[in-house]
């Protein structure tokens, strides 16, 4: 008998339209190209415990089942501006919204609208004066002063305030534009499900129902990273060839010549993480098959790391940040072309702990944070 391989493997995802009704993927549009895949069934295993002249009990009761399904994805775009990543349909499913800008604004660079500072500019007239319209989504400065950055709040009255720190102040003599983009921000309600297939070398397991957490890994060096894991309905696994699936093959960017800033000042380090923080359950419910329903998202507690390099105290104080209470905004992006370039920001990170540590010989800091906001904890963009 042939042994089946790990390698030879495929996953597809399909966003339902009726939750736990299979919307049938197919293998020529809903593949993701996913890697350390983990499939866990979890039954609710019964023990019994009835009296007999036995010592043994008689046998274990097997009641409903859902299963755990977990992976990797790459954080990246398809390499085409404004259209959305393979893995979108996932994150979805884990609480996020998607925010297509399909038009640059404003279409062609325009001046901005008066005087601002390093960090903060006012938008000229075609932008629209709509609070936190634009918030998390990329911004590139021109003419007087060039700069890639992101906007990490918005006010009604056009002001901008960034994530990175501009060369020279931002005035009327500064041209502005916000790019094609991609926006994923957390979302509280209208959260879809999904159906996965997922192929192993001549077997099919099918799950619907699915919805899960997220959490963003970037290292310094190396590609941004989301590592899934879902609770999903169970349905079926049978014996089905492994199709020939299409993946959008476009690789990742690196981090690196890029940004990381911790309160709007460049800073290095090694590591940063956004763990979404979802708290799942799936509703009892003796009318569905498996005698619960679907698992829904009932809470979200968003959360974080950093390493940077340790300071003095003059330039960059953590630890009086953490003992105050002061929050700060956090921010990475990187990558070169576009519609594969990636932007995470935090724009209001409350540090919870802040040790110090070794990497290498260098001192650094390992702080933890919580990312504050109702439904505005952390934004990533694609651009």
């Amino acid at each position: 008998m042939a042994a089946l391989m790990m390698r030879k493997a495929g996953l597809l995802a399909k966003t339902e339209v009726t939750e736990g009704t299979d919307p049938t993927p197919t293998a020529g549009t809903n593949g993701v190209l996913v890697s350390n895949v983990r499939v866990t069934p979890n039954p609710n295993v019964i023990r019994t415990n009835e009296v007999t002249p036995s010592l043994d009990p008689f046998d274990s009761i097997v009641g409903g089942m859902w299963i755990g399904l977990a992976f990797d994805v790459y954080l990246k775009g398809n390499g085409t501006p404004g259209t959305a990543p393979e893995w979108a349909v996932l994150l979805k499913a884990c609480g996020w919204s998607e925010t297509i800008t399909a038009t640059a604004v404003p279409p062609t660079a325009e001046a901005l609208g008066g005087g601002g500072t390093t960090l903060i500019a006012t938008l000229g007239a075609t932008a629209v004066g709509t609070s936190q319209l634009y918030r998390g989504m990329p911004i590139q400065f021109t003419s007087a002063v060039t700069l890639d950055s992101f906007i990490r709040n918005y006010n009604a009255g056009k002001v901008a305030t960034l994530t990175d720190t501009a060369s020279g102040s931002l005035t009327g003599t500064t041209s502005y534009q916000i790019p094609v983009n991609v926006l994923y921000s957390p979302a509280s309600t209208t959260i879809p499900s999904v159906t996965f297939y997922f192929y192993n070398d001549g077997i099919r397991y099918v799950m619907v129902g699915a919805r899960g957490n997220a959490t963003f890994r970037l290292e310094s060096g190396g590609p941004g990273v989301i590592s899934f894991d879902f609770r999903c309905m169970f349905v079926s696994k049978t014996d089905v060839a492994l199709p020939t699936i299409t993946y959008d093959t476009t690789r990742p960017p690196i981090w690196k010549g890029g940004s990381f800033t911790i309160n709007q000042v460049a800073s290095a380090g090694a590591a940063m993480t956004l763990d979404c923080g979802n708290q799942l359950t799936n509703p009892d419910n003796p009318n569905a098959t498996e005698g619960f329903d679907p698992a829904v998202i009932t809470m979200r507690n968003m959360q974080g790391t950093i390493n940077p390099n340790e300071t003095l105290i003059a330039t960059r104080d953590i630890m009086n940040d953490f003992r105050t209470q002061t929050k700060r905004p956090l921010h990475a992006h990187f990558g070169s072309t576009a519609g594969n370039r990636v932007g995470l920001t935090i724009p209001s990170a409350l540090y919870t702990g802040s040790t110090p540590g070794d990497r290498n010989g260098i001192r650094i800091v390992d702080v933890q944070w919580d990312a504050t906001g109702q439904d505005a904890g952390g934004f990533c963009a694609i651009w």
